[in-house]
């Protein structure tokens, strides 16, 4: 009896573990875009580009790219104000 148990138990984990990378290898959510500028030095202008990154929340995709570039200003990214 405590063979069946143990059997059905590793079945179950077996299958909770194959969910589990199959919800790792989907990436998470969805996909963002920021605009990211950062200052070179005071007389030089700002330097612009864009991050994209994904998360489950637009705040984990902006966390993502503030990882990525310290000391820069990141907002939502829009044709009109990244450029």
């Amino acid at each position: 009896m405590r063979l069946i148990g143990t059997a059905v138990a590793l079945a179950a984990a077996l299958v909770l573990a194959t969910i589990g990378v199959a919800d790792a290898k989907r990436g998470g959510g969805a996909t963002y875009k920021f605009c990211i500028q950062c200052p070179v030095a005071s007389p030089v202008p700002w330097t612009v580009r864009t991050c994209t990154a994904k998360g489950k929340t637009r705040e984990d995709a902006r966390t993502t790219c503030q990882t990525q570039n310290n000391f820069c200003y990141i907002r939502n990214y829009s044709k009109k104000t990244c450029k």
